[in-house]
């Protein structure tokens, strides 16, 4: 795929701004609507629907904290990161992903709303604080340790997706 900033004529940066985003993506989609390729080739029409595609799957990466930081990496270093081969060897964080794992059982299993509302918030702050981290290591162009950080946000994610199952059993 083509570096999804150059798609959208946007700086490579990790601060977005969303409305010029999202009307550079309009622009871009008005111009392929299948309506205007209507008198043109089969050719010219899967191009359109590729081009398309590869449109949106831009978009996606650009509205994504995690993949735009990869896409930046990937913009300066030339080199995609493989996430499956990866590792965190930050034992500090990987104990802290332990604890967050266990006291977010004990929540779900003591069926606690209070204290999952203040987990929420916890984890919350965390992965704010994180962005800002991430954000500071690719504006100094720290690759290695952008990476790094980028994994935490990572498992926050994930995080949050397993917060928000235990808060739908609540209900």
């Amino acid at each position: 795929m083509a570096n999804p900033f150059e798609l959208f004529d946007l700086p490579v940066q990790f601060q977005v701004d969303s409305a010029l985003l999202s009307e550079r993506y309009l622009a871009l989609q008005k111009s392929l609507h299948p309506d205007n390729f209507s008198a043109s080739s089969a050719q010219e029409q899967r191009m359109a629907v590729q081009k398309s595609a590869e449109i949106n799957d831009a978009l996606h990466i650009l509205k994504d904290p995690i993949k735009r930081a990869e896409a930046i990496i990937e913009a300066h270093t030339g080199e995609a990161q493989d996430i499956e081969q990866k590792s965190n060897r930050d034992m500090a964080f990987l104990m802290q992903q332990m604890e967050w794992r266990e006291t977010l059982e004990e929540i779900e299993s003591n069926k606690d709303e209070s204290a999952l509302f203040d987990f929420t918030q916890e984890i919350d702050q965390e992965q704010k604080a994180i962005l800002t981290q991430l954000e500071n290591a690719l504006n100094s162009q720290q690759w290695q340790e952008a990476l790094a950080i980028n994994d935490k946000l990572r498992f926050i994610k994930k995080l949050m997706i397993e917060i928000e199952r235990v808060e739908d059993s609540f209900f």
